[in-house]
């Protein structure tokens, strides 16, 4: 039970943040609906929709694509991923024991850093009609590096 109460708890900053940048409910809405999909049937589609769509929103919304919100929804929608994997493998009333928890977080802290040190090299990248191609070849191959060590973890 706890894991699903995680879900939940993953996914209100995920709703704020998509609240605060829309002019509409509807964004809360869907959030809302998808949180309780994800939280009562963890091995559902429910979560990919959720991340999905949180992802697809920003993506969309007006702003710098390495604002505030967009940061802080990245570690925010990968909780949400790996507490809903383990919701669906882990019984309802099972205990979970801290230790059990150790190497998803370990695993959880490294991706992050990955994430976070891709997303600062990404703010260097010049944009403007006049992208330079080295540049983006270098983040993508910087990318897939990144993907390789992080695999062999």
């Amino acid at each position: 039970m706890l894991m699903r109460l995680a879900i939940v708890l993953a996914a209100v900053p995920v709703a704020l943040i998509l609240h605060l940048e829309s002019d509409s409910i509807a964004p809360l809405i869907i959030v809302t609906v998808l949180t309780a999909i994800t939280a009562l049937m963890p091995g559902s589609a429910g979560a990919a929709l959720l991340i999905g769509y949180a992802a697809v929103a920003m993506a969309f919304a007006d702003g710098h694509p390495l604002r505030l919100g967009v940061l802080l929804m990245i570690p925010a929608l990968h909780l949400i991923h790996v507490t809903a994997a383990l919701a669906a493998v882990v019984p309802v009333k099972t205990r979970i024991e801290p230790a059990a928890l150790k190497a998803p977080a370990r695993r959880f802290a490294i991706v992050q850093a990955i994430s976070f040190a891709v997303a600062g090299i990404a703010a260097f990248v010049p944009s403007g009609p006049n992208i330079g191609l080295v540049e983006l070849l270098g983040l993508g191959a910087l990318t897939v590096v990144i993907a390789v060590v992080a695999l062999r973890i």
